[in-house]
């Protein structure tokens, strides 16, 4: 799409014309000839990133936009503009997909107080459903459980300001993917990504505990364990073979490794290597933590 096309009906001066796949945040990583958006300067590292084709910035940044990033629309509040246009673009087929008729496999039981959305739904063969709303763009592989009061497709809490200062909430495009043999309990919300790409995924045979908040974007891997009341925040990684341990939260954007631990109550905010165990808030290696937790006892 031409960033001119895109930006008709904003507010603002097209400076330099160019083309976009996609709308991203700046850190994006996976996807390629992104939009996106600059309001502070002390964020403009975050343009060396390749993938980046156009951007939303104002008038004082315009020079400081580097060579490689070809389409610039110079505006007052480009965050604004940016979710602007994501939300119009929302309503368009050719940005989010087509929609199709939802479709239910064979040998499934599905309560009739499921609610469950008449299109853009796909349910695999054998699949529980107890009363309960799936909602959106989701496709929900074979042999799934998924227990009284959960939301797959809740709302993201995703807001915008708009160029007067006030909250506007962001349309939720993507799709979620919940794969073979997984098991979700009681009131477990499973959040919607913002953009079309930005699928929300739980890998195969892993078992979700109630109350669970898997939040827009973030990926759990196979066979993983999430006890009681633990949290993903967006756009997390979780590994394979991964236990979240009762109220544990993992921040957003953090990788935690395949096969690694995080203990009850801990709040994750960087990486964790494959196979490690993690403890306390902020989590650090277990035993280095129950070392330090021995020294402020003797004191």
């Amino acid at each position: 799409m031409k960033l001119s096309e895109a930006v008709r009906g904003v507010s603002g001066t097209l400076a330099a014309d160019g083309e976009f796949s996609c709308i991203a945040f700046a850190t994006e990583q996976e996807q390629s000839q992104f939009l996106t958006f600059l309001e502070k300067e002390k964020f403009l590292p975050a343009l060396d990133n390749s993938k980046i084709s156009c951007v939303l910035t104002t008038s004082a940044l315009a020079e400081k936009i580097p060579p490689h990033i070809k389409g610039v629309f110079l505006c007052d509040r480009p965050k604004a503009a940016l979710f602007e246009i994501h939300n119009r673009l929302a309503r368009h087929p050719d940005y989010v997909g087509a929609s199709a008729a939802t479709v239910v496999g064979e040998g499934c039981s599905i309560s009739p107080l499921a609610a469950i959305d008449r299109e853009n739904v796909v349910i695999g063969d054998r699949v529980t459903i107890e009363p309960f709303v799936v909602k959106g763009r989701v496709i929900i592989g074979n042999d799934v459980t998924i227990r009284s009061g959960a939301v797959i497709g809740c709302k993201g809490f995703s807001f915008s300001k708009d160029t007067q200062g006030q909250n506007v909430s962001v349309e939720d495009t993507a799709r979620i993917i919940i794969e073979d043999h997984v098991e979700i309990f009681e009131q477990v919300a499973i959040s919607t990504g913002i953009f079309p790409w930005e699928e929300t995924r739980i890998g195969e045979n892993t078992k979700v505990d109630a109350q669970c908040f898997i939040a827009h974007g973030s990926h759990i891997g196979r066979n993983c364990l999430l006890a009681n009341g633990s949290r993903c925040c967006g756009n997390s990684r979780v590994g394979d073979h991964v236990w979240v341990g009762v109220g544990a939260i993992v921040s957003n954007r953090v990788r935690v490794g395949d096969g690694a631990r995080v203990s009850l109550g801990s709040v994750v905010t960087k990486e964790v290597p494959a196979g490690q165990t993690v403890s306390g808030n902020f989590a650090i290696d277990h035993q280095k933590f129950l070392s330090n937790l021995k020294k402020s006892l003797e004191e």
